[in-house]
């Protein structure tokens, strides 16, 4: 009775080696094809959201994890950097799932603010240059060693610029920069510069753009959109801040 039951125990846990390693090898089998920017059947949203991690992990080094997925596209974020909300639209073609990203934008943003601030600061004095990637995918060849000068003239982003100088020339000014950015190849989608108080400009971050542009919370708005046809800056428009801005 003994020996019954002590082969009775090997075979289950012979049963659940074969077990694992049947999962293993599945989860191997799909790392393998996810690695070559396709993947197998996949039933669930979660099992695209492990696939566009694994993708954005294998092309840019580092850990990704995914938050929803919208329209087809899945929205994920650096591990070291919760605050950039990547776009990974997912394209599914005779039974494969291939993926495309936005994330060079952001890898190209600190780099890019830093070399618009030197070009504007003439104009604007002591500003804050911010870029805001678009969520449409870029160039598949482009990696985190693109170099800025292609991004900057070929890729999706608005240009921010929070200035407190004197309004005075205010479209004067303005001019000079969007000719600034031609005669420099950046072909911004648009160019948005926001005159607020001294006071708010030093402690300005980031987070406050949204914030600020729905609530009007400035003195003046002045903006345009780049034609990528006539390639110039056309439908300058300037916008007045709430009138209860800075009382």
């Amino acid at each position: 009775m003994k020996k019954r039951r002590l082969s009775r125990n090997k075979e289950a846990i012979r049963g659940i080696l074969l077990i694992i390693v049947f999962i293993v090898g599945l989860v191997f089998l799909r790392d393998m094809l996810v690695k070559r920017g396709v993947s197998i059947l996949m039933l669930t949203r979660k099992d695209y959201m492990n696939a566009a991690e694994y993708y954005m992990q294998q092309k840019y080094g580092e850990k990704f994890e995914s938050e929803y997925i919208y329209n087809g596209s899945v929205y994920v974020y650096p591990k070291s950097n919760p605050y950039r909300h990547v776009v990974v639209d997912v394209e599914t073609k005779d039974g494969m799932a291939y993926f495309h990203d936005n994330y060079v934008g952001y890898l190209k943003k600190e780099e890019l603010e830093k070399y618009i601030y030197e070009l504007v600061k003439p104009i604007y004095g002591e500003c804050k240059v911010y870029i805001e990637p678009h969520g449409f995918a870029l160039d598949d060849s482009w990696n985190k060693d693109t170099d800025i000068r292609i991004y900057a003239s070929k890729g999706d982003y608005n240009t921010n610029i929070f200035t407190n100088d004197n309004i005075k020339d205010m479209d004067t000014k303005f001019k000079s920069i969007c000719q600034i950015f031609i005669d420099n190849k950046l072909e911004s989608n648009a160019i948005l510069v926001i005159y607020i108080t001294d006071t708010d400009l030093r402690c300005f971050q980031e987070k406050h753009i949204d914030m600020v542009n729905n609530r009007r919370s400035f003195f003046y708005r002045i903006d345009a959109v780049y034609d990528n046809v006539e390639k110039r800056f056309i439908d300058i428009d300037i916008l007045k801040g709430n009138e209860d801005y800075a009382n």
